[in-house]
């Protein structure tokens, strides 16, 4: 389990906005072992929320025994690949579901979640699910989308103006689900005291520029000693419903309110 659990603040909504009948992303968080999951379903017949649910569901099941603090000094497990592990695990889940149940073939779904243990989080994700991190008035994308667009922005065809703006840039480049095996980004980095950390479905990414969510966080941040969390995912959704809401909407913020030095707790948000 996570040491400093008590020290992390998290709040999470999934709304299916404006234009959409069902919601097929799936968001989920346990707060014990430090670990938040996104996900964001594609597929006919309803098959994508299948795929976002299979997904998020897997990823527990395979890193709950995983996070046990025995399990991990007794194994020496390597916590990135153990993330890397069960992500893979749930492309498994979600294939070998497809082949059983034709109405959901070709179903899939990108991923993103982070862990986190001690001082540093893991990130990891397939597909264009990000994750960003707010640190000293800053905002960063600690994930790279795995789509068309980053990749010709990534060979200098486009800038990023131009592929915010560009009728591609839905076009992933890889998800869960596709094929038999899948190639997963997992990234390991230090946190500091007062970071908060987003992960968010591109439902709010194409419509809310990171000037808008920088802006956002930094103002709710700043109106509170430490993270009023559920009125500023509430506003980010809002804000993606007042520009269109043509997409699901899935947000989750995490807050690290002390220093993990400091052996005090706080309350769940």
């Amino acid at each position: 389990m996570l040491g400093d659990s008590a020290k992390l603040v998290i709040y999470g909504v999934s709304d299916v906005g404006q234009m959409r009948e069902h919601n097929e992303d799936h968001i989920a968080w346990d707060k014990d072992l430090g670990l938040v999951i996104v996900a964001d379903g594609m597929g006919g017949h309803n098959a994508g929320e299948v795929a976002s649910e299979i997904a998020v569901n897997s990823i527990q099941e395979a890193l709950r025994d995983v996070l046990d603090p025995d399990m991990q000094v007794s194994h020496n497990i390597d916590l990135c690949d153990a993330v890397r592990e069960a992500i893979i695990y749930a492309n498994d889940e979600i294939n070998r579901e497809a082949r059983e149940n034709f109405a959901y073939n070709g179903m899939g779904t990108t991923i993103v979640l982070t862990l986190f243990q001690g001082d540093r989080v893991i990130s990891a994700h397939v597909g264009d699910s990000r994750a960003y991190r707010l640190r000293d008035d800053k905002l960063e994308q600690i994930t790279t989308d795995h789509s068309l667009v980053q990749e010709m922005v990534d060979n200098g065809y486009l800038s990023q103006e131009e592929a915010q703006l560009s009728a591609s840039r839905n076009l992933i480049t890889r998800a869960l689900g596709i094929a038999d095996t899948v190639d997963v980004d997992v990234t390991e980095y230090n946190v500091s005291h007062n970071d908060m950390y987003l992960m968010c479905t591109d439902g709010l990414t194409d419509l809310v520029s990171d000037e808008e969510i920088m802006s956002l966080l930094r103002d709710y941040r700043s109106k509170t000693d430490g993270c009023n969390l559920e009125e500023a995912t509430q506003a980010l959704v809002g804000l993606a419903n007042d520009k269109g809401g043509k997409d699901n909407i899935s947000i989750v913020l995490v807050c690290l309110q002390q220093a993990f030095s400091d052996s005090s707790g706080l309350e769940d948000d």
